[in-house]
Order: structure tokens, then C-alpha cells, then sequence
């Protein structure tokens, strides 16, 4: 290995850039002349990787969304392609976002044969199986933060290796605390601008109906370092923003009080199961994404916490079932049964346990720098 070795890092949004800083601090540490470069966001580069295109232009979900952001999309290509083969990196670290790192970076690292290690897999195991293939023909090593995520690939002879679940070092020093007196309850919409606009009038809706019900509720919504507060603001009906506060702070502040929250489909729904805190969890996109994606996924449920729990422990509401009048529905049924919420925090608890213990970024840099020494 060089004395000065070079790695680059491509992660496509805020969750992304989080487990992107959180490797890049973990690198430096290993190796402190490490030299790291790539796409992130704003803690990536705080955490010294040298940012050549940012993610916040690449974060889209679905099919329809991506069609809208294809200048961006091909803007990021161009640029971490010519970032590739003018640097010869040591290594290229692929973070999540299959869409654009299987299919649009990681053939051209392999074509010039740059070693590819991939931090946070594509969910093959919930559609596109297909791809394994793929990964198997591009991609050196998979790490993965999922407990069954280890077996499923080795079952596809691919090099795997389990290091954990980054965000329990989010929560090493969380105290949970009573939360049966608060009237407190966290409306998580997402970080990406599409998730929030279709998901986000639905949540102050129900928030709204709620409130009707239970007038001393009081509402936070966390924004994502990459989204506009006045965006977010802009949604939120003018006689109801006494009822909301808007935080900029981590996920582990805004859910420490909070005795429910409606979340997003996606990594704040496993935080909120970290902080046990019992949720709702919704999803939804365009019509044709839906449409598309309904005929490739096969899994019984699609939120981490259930999945990695193997049965249902929180509610969810898909597509046409996000509206109003279902949330709170499913709101009633956990907070005014008290048997219900106090079981659910049991159930969260053991998902807790099931990711095993912090240290992900550690155990993750260290097959990084192992992989790029069996390459140098």
C-alpha cells in the first residue's frame, strides 16, 4: 500500500453522507494520510473527503422522479467518471444508492480496474435478485449493516462480510426516557424533496385530526441537512404552524421526547425503533413507480423495523392507504392502548438487540484498508 494511498467515496444522499462521514472519520483514524475524495453532502466533507459533485443533486426515489433529474444525474455521472480516471484511486467505496453506483459508476471503476468495496448494499434481497450477479462480476467486497443481509449473498457466492449497524453509535449514550406523560409526537417525512411532497400534507393532516382530539398534542418535524426549511415550512397550513416546530437537529434529539412519531419509509424508521419509540410507518410515490415496483418486490412487509423483526411490530400504510383518516386510525390503536404501546417497545427493544453492538464504522474501515492492501 502507498505511503499516501487514495480512496474514493460516492454516496448519494443524506443517509448516505452520514455513513459516508462517519467511514471517512474511521478511515483517518486507521490511516491518518489517507487521502479520501468523492460525491457526499455536507458531513462528509467535514469529515475531509474532498467533494467533487454533491449528493443532494442526486437524491430522487422512483422511476418518474429520476426522469425529472436526469441532467443531474448524468452531471454526477461525467463527474465522478473523469474524477475515476484522472485520480486511479486505490480504491472505490460505493455507499447504498444502487441506481447510480451499480449501474453508472461501478462498470466504469471495473473497466479500469480499480478495486470497488460496497458499504451498505443494494436490497437485493427485496428485488432486482438479478442484480447479485452483477455485484458479484463488479464488486470486490459487500459490506453489509443487515443481519440477514450475510447469508442471503453468501448464498450467491458472493464476498461478504457483516460489520454491523452504523447508526447504533448514534444511539451508544441515548436514554429513553417516560414518555407516557408526553404529548409529544415526531413527523418524520423523509430527506428527499419528493418523499417529503407527497408524504409530508398527509402527516400534517393527520396531525391536524389529531390535534382535534388531543388539543395539548404538539408536533416536530425534523429537516434533513439537504432540504429547504422554507419548503418545508411552505406545507404546513398557516393556522396549524403554532402546533409544529421545525428542527434542525438529529433524529436522537427530536425523538427523545417524542411518545409516537409517523415516519417515512426508510433508516429513520430503524432510528425511531432505536430511540423505541412506537410509529406508524407510510410510503409513497408516483402511480407509475408504484406500479412498477408492486411487481418486483416480494416481501411481506417493507419497513426495516418489520423486516428485521420477521413480523409485523409497527403498522404500515402503503401508497393508497397514506391518508389522513388511516394514520390516525393506527395512531388511536397504539397510544390509547396502553398494553399495545407497551408491548411495541418490547418488540422494539429486541429489534435493538438483534443489530448487535456499535462499531460498524470502525469494523467497516478496517476491511476497507485489508481489501485495498490485497490490491496494492
Amino acid at each position: 500500500m502507498k505511503n499516501s494511498p487514495h480512496i474514493v467515496m460516492v454516496a448519494g444522499e443524506d443517509s448516505g453522507d452520514f455513513h459516508g462521514a462517519n467511514l471517512a472519520a474511521a478511515l483517518k483514524q486507521e490511516v491518518p494520510e489517507i487521502r479520501l475524495s468523492g460525491i457526499g453532502g455536507r458531513k462528509m466533507e467535514e469529515e475531509g473527503v474532498e467533494l467533487i459533485f454533491p449528493s443532494s443533486r442526486l437524491a430522487v426515489i422512483g422511476l418518474t422522479e429520476v426522469l425529472g433529474s436526469l441532467a443531474d444525474i448524468n452531471a454526477g455521472r461525467r463527474a465522478i467518471r473523469q474524477h475515476l480516471l484522472e485520480s486511479r484511486p486505490d480504491l472505490l467505496v460505493l455507499i447504498d444508492f444502487p441506481g447510480f453506483n451499480l449501474h453508472l459508476v461501478a462498470p466504469f471503476a471495473h473497466k479500469l480496474k480499480i478495486p470497488i468495496v460496497y458499504y451498505i448494499s443494494p436490497k437485493v434481497w427485496a428485488w432486482r435478485q438479478g442484480r447479485v450477479a452483477t455485484i458479484n462480476r463488479l464488486i470486490n467486497k459487500v459490506l453489509v449493516i443487515l443481519p440477514f443481509e450475510e447469508e442471503f449473498f453468501r448464498q450467491h457466492d458472493v464476498a461478504v462480510e457483516y460489520v454491523g449497524h452504523p447508526l447504533l453509535e448514534e444511539f451508544k449514550t441515548f436514554k429513553c426516557r417516560d414518555r407516557r406523560t408526553s404529548s409529544t409526537i415526531a413527523l418524520i417525512p423523509g430527506s428527499r424533496v419528493g418523499e417529503i411532497k407527497y408524504l409530508l400534507p398527509e402527516m400534517i393532516t393527520a396531525a391536524r385530526l389529531y390535534a382535534r382530539e388531543k388539543p395539548e398534542s404538539r408536533f416536530l418535524i425534523p429537516i434533513a441537512p439537504s432540504i429547504s426549511s422554507t419548503m418545508v415550512a411552505e406545507l404546513i397550513p398557516a393556522d396549524f404552524r403554532n402546533h409544529v416546530t421545525l428542527l434542525r437537529e438529529p433524529l436522537t434529539t427530536v425523538l427523545k421526547d417524542a411518545a409516537f412519531a409517523i415516519v417515512t419509509s426508510g433508516t429513520a424508521t430503524l432510528e425511531t425503533a432505536l430511540a423505541e419509540v412506537p410509529m406508524v410507518v407510510v410510503y409513497k410515490v408516483s402511480r407509475i413507480s408504484y406500479e412498477i415496483g408492486r411487481r418486483v418486490i416480494k416481501l411481506p412487509f417493507f419497513s426495516l423495523v418489520n423486516l428485521i423483526a420477521g413480523k409485523e411490530i409497527v403498522p404500515e400504510l402503503l401508497q393508497n392507504e397514506t391518508v389522513p383518516e388511516n394514520i390516525v386510525a393506527q395512531m388511536r390503536a397504539i397510544l390509547d392502548n396502553q398494553q399495545r404501546y407497551t408491548q411495541t417497545i418490547t418488540e422494539l427493544k429486541k429489534v435493538k438487540s438483534r443489530l448487535g453492538e456499535p462499531g460498524a464504522p470502525q469494523r467497516a474501515a478496517a476491511a476497507v484498508i485489508k481489501e485495498m492492501s490485497q490490491h496494492a
